[in-house]
């Protein structure tokens, strides 16, 4: 049976390199825009089977909405902000509002923290998550998880990468030693959880080790800002999310050859769109019926024509736990 990881402090112990699992990572900043919404307009949507679900129905077809809130508010990280994306989630939220008749809100937390604890309060009932903060979000939020953005669900992950100047003399993991190390947020996946197991699998050292190793280990506040440090040659180091750092050179904020990777880990499940699990039944019917269908209503919202929301479940994101547990560290203890 698996040992389920508690939210207590625990001291961090030595981490054998042999009990490492696959590794993988991403995640946000402050700030709230509202959507406007009108109408009681439904929207078709479906599951992988195809089976069309509208969010009028969902309703129990009666017009019941018992429970709902006035405001439906997204949460997302800053990580999810830049350029195009941080557009497309402003009309993602819109969309959602004038398809189920409800005022929507979009809110941006200042870190991946700040979004787990708006859920944890009560003060947004949907959420954009990392993977390691989602695993946070769930044991105290109620966080479950139900899409992702994918081509399909064999596609549906990216990967954590150590980066470094593309004119640093650095070839190796081992050649940062003594140098400025970034991670990205305590509660990002590919920019702390997967980067420090990987550190720890490439240079053999136990886990509290790691911030002896390097001259100086510190967050940077978000996966762009890590990528700006290192074009800019004011880090040696970095873990850095592989999708966030294209969005990065998306934006134009830094070029493709402006950083080189060293090391890579293995996949890791993406980043899920979840919902607060005190929501009435009709509404998160509501919200999946919209979300599964919304690649027919905005297909720009996706990086291209093959792109949608694919449905995901918790157990999808054991990795997350297990790689956690391997660090032999608290939840608190990562996100200190």
């Amino acid at each position: 049976m698996r040992k389920k990881w508690r939210l207590i402090a625990a001291p961090a112990r030595a981490m054998a390199l042999s009990i490492l699992v696959l590794l993988a990572a991403c995640g946000t900043a402050g700030g709230n825009a509202s959507g406007g919404a009108d109408g009681g307009t439904g929207v078709s949507g479906g599951g992988q089977d195809g089976q069309k679900v509208s969010a009028a129905a969902a309703t129990d077809g009666s017009g019941e909405r018992k429970g709902w809130p006035e405001v439906l508010r997204l949460g997302v990280i800053p990580g999810e902000e830049v350029g195009k994306l941080s557009r497309g989630n402003r009309k993602l939220v819109e969309d959602l509002g004038k398809a189920l008749g409800i005022k929507t809100e979009l809110f941006v937390g200042e870190d991946y923290t700040a979004v787990v604890e708006a859920m944890r309060t009560r003060h947004i009932e949907i959420a954009l998550l990392g993977p390691f903060s989602y695993i946070i979000a769930h044991e105290r939020s109620g966080a479950i998880p139900f899409a992702v953005k994918a081509r399909s669900k064999e596609e549906a992950f990216y990967y954590s990468q150590i980066v470094v100047p593309k004119d640093s003399p650095v070839q190796t993991v081992q050649e940062l030693r003594g140098k400025t190390f970034l991670f990205a947020d305590p509660a990002s996946t590919s920019g702390h959880l997967f980067p420090r197991a990987k550190l720890i699998e490439l240079l053999g050292i136990s886990n509290d080790e790691i911030e002896k190793f390097f001259g100086n280990v510190s967050f940077s506040g978000g996966h762009d800002k890590s990528i700006l440090a290192i074009a800019k040659g004011t880090a040696d180091g970095a873990g850095v999310c592989s999708t966030c750092v294209e969005r990065v050179i998306e934006a134009g904020l830094v070029n493709a050859d402006d950083y080189r990777v060293i090391a890579q880990s293995d996949p890791i499940p993406t980043s899920p769109f979840t919902y607060r699990n005190d929501l009435p039944e009709n509404l998160v019917e509501a919200i999946k019926a919209f979300f599964f269908n919304y690649h027919n209503e905005n297909p720009d919202y996706f990086d291209d024509g093959t792109e949608r929301f694919i449905p995901v479940e918790d157990k999808d994101y054991d990795v997350i736990r297990r790689t956690a547990e391997a660090l032999n560290m608290s939840p608190e203890e990562l996100l200190g």
